[in-house]
């Protein structure tokens, strides 16, 4: 009974806490951040190859390849900032899925782009500045949102921490704690089993076996 009792309380007190972010979030906002962050890396790929190419040694069209890569990328930056505002509550959630991802994401297409313009011996020209510097700044942005990001949430657990509990809230874990006193307290069935016991009859007068002697 006490037992029943103890998960009825616990599980009454369980439901005033709030849920987790991680349990609010679909799979699809997931999976849509992941699709943008690699297609992103595939539009500076992309760049990085066509930029300083002659157009006789590639077998695509660089005009249409250039403008393909740009539309890959500027949707991934739409779509990223498109989902901070629509989910800009959730910030483990942004973290996780996207300052992280798009920051790694424009390091590794800097890091590309620098790699083919110092092994190829490439003239900076307006389009490979543009290459260099819009994946610097986008890498910063997103680096210095996820940092400020994970300060606040840090922040704001702390504050929910410290938050006064409601009265319900505070009688539910003081008949909480109470129920967990009695039940850590009972005497174990072995203990009580293996005490020995003695009965003493109540009522009843110890015989005189004994008469005294007259002299």
């Amino acid at each position: 009974m006490v037992a029943s009792l103890y998960e009825a309380v616990w599980s009454t007190s369980r439901q005033t806490l709030p849920p987790t972010d991680a349990t609010k979030i679909s799979w699809l906002w997931k999976v849509v951040a992941a699709f943008f962050a690699a297609l992103q890396l595939v539009g500076y790929m992309m760049l990085a190859v066509i930029v300083g190419s002659p157009p006789h040694e590639l077998r695509i069209n660089p005009a249409v390849s250039t403008v393909t890569a740009f539309v890959f990328v500027g949707a991934s930056y739409g779509v990223s900032a498109l989902i901070i505002l629509t989910q800009r509550h959730r910030m483990m959630f942004l973290l996780h899925s996207i300052f992280i991802p798009y920051s790694t994401m424009n390091m590794l297409a800097l890091l590309n782009i620098l790699f083919h313009i110092h092994g190829r011996s490439l003239q900076m020209d307006t389009l490979q500045i543009v290459n260099t510097c819009l994946p610097t700044a986008f890498s910063v942005c997103y680096a210095l949102a996820g940092i400020l990001i994970y300060r606040e949430h840090g922040r704001h657990r702390v504050e929910e921490d410290t938050l006064l509990l409601t009265d319900e809230e505070m009688q539910r874990r003081q008949l909480l704690r109470l129920l967990r006193e009695q039940t850590s307290s009972a005497p174990s069935p072995e203990l009580v089993r293996n005490t020995y016991r003695f009965d003493l009859p109540e009522h009843e007068t110890p015989p005189n076996d004994w008469t005294p002697l007259h002299g």
